[in-house]
């Protein structure tokens, strides 16, 4: 589709050999849930993808481009995955590029896997340590090898559903999740969840359960969470855009409770 200002691919199956995100990720990239044909938090996500924007010095796409784009790859789906990602676009071999480059955006439509089965939700902690990102933690760029390879280490562990990432015996998040951490006493709620700094992503789903939790006149707090601090929690979730609340049933051999209560709070965000 042709755009003045950005080479736009529909639903494409390949892309550009000469495409910078695919030679060297320099891109950034939101991954959005569709349903009832609507796209869910859609302003958030944009908000985050021009952040995205401002920190690798890639020009903005318009939230109007988005909008159509969005419509377009969608189509009459009602329910799926939108995937955008934004490149700074196709150049020759080598790191330099021409100061009017103009980018390239993708939106891939992906079918939703809807996850049947109610197995127990069992995590460990990964062998993987990250470094400090301070320049590009909190943003989704294209640069996603950490990932790679705690993904790699969760396909040997047949037991375990998911890996959380630790940085000095701190807890950061799972591979493709927020975590939360809840405290209960005489059915009263503290809900606390990890400070998101020099790695991991502070996820669009995470901000909206502390908005409702906040609006609800539950305690929440972002706080550094050590692995030792986990015994001291009743309840565990974790969250993110494309599979909503999840609740956890163990983190090694920690386990944790799923009250009715507790579901009961948070089903709105439960998919």
């Amino acid at each position: 589709m042709y755009n003045s200002k950005f080479n736009i691919y529909l639903n494409t199956k390949s892309v550009p050999a000469h495409d910078r995100g695919f030679n060297y990720g320099d891109g950034i990239f939101e991954t959005i849930l569709i349903k009832d044909n609507e796209a869910l938090y859609l302003k958030d996500h944009i908000a985050r993808l021009h952040i995205g924007c401002d920190k690798i010095f890639i020009r903005k796409p318009s939230i109007k481009l988005i909008n159509e784009n969005i419509k377009n790859a969608v189509g009459r789906t009602k329910d799926c995955i939108i995937k955008i990602l934004l490149t700074r676009g196709s150049t020759d071999f080598g790191y330099q590029f021409p100061k009017n480059l103009k980018p390239n955006i993708y939106f891939f439509k992906i079918p939703l896997k809807l996850n049947v089965k109610d197995k127990p939700v069992r995590l460990r902690y990964s062998k993987f340590m990250p470094d400090i990102d301070k320049n590009f933690s909190r943003i989704k760029h294209c640069n996603r090898l950490p990932q790679a390879i705690i993904a790699n280490e969760l396909n040997q562990d047949k037991n375990t559903n998911d890996l959380i990432v630790v940085k000095d015996k701190f807890i950061i998040e799972t591979l493709s999740a927020n975590l939360f951490f809840v405290k209960e006493y005489n059915e009263s709620y503290t809900f606390e969840t990890p400070i998101i700094s020099n790695f991991g992503i502070d996820g669009v789903l995470k901000g909206k359960v502390i908005n409702y939790l906040l609006k609800a006149k539950f305690k929440v707090n972002k706080k550094n969470i050590k692995i030792s601090d986990i015994k001291k929690y009743s309840s565990c979730f974790k969250v993110n855009s494309i599979k909503g609340v999840v609740f956890i049933d163990s983190i090694e051999k920690n386990k944790f409770k799923k009250s009715e209560m507790l579901y009961n709070i948070l089903k709105s965000f439960i998919y």
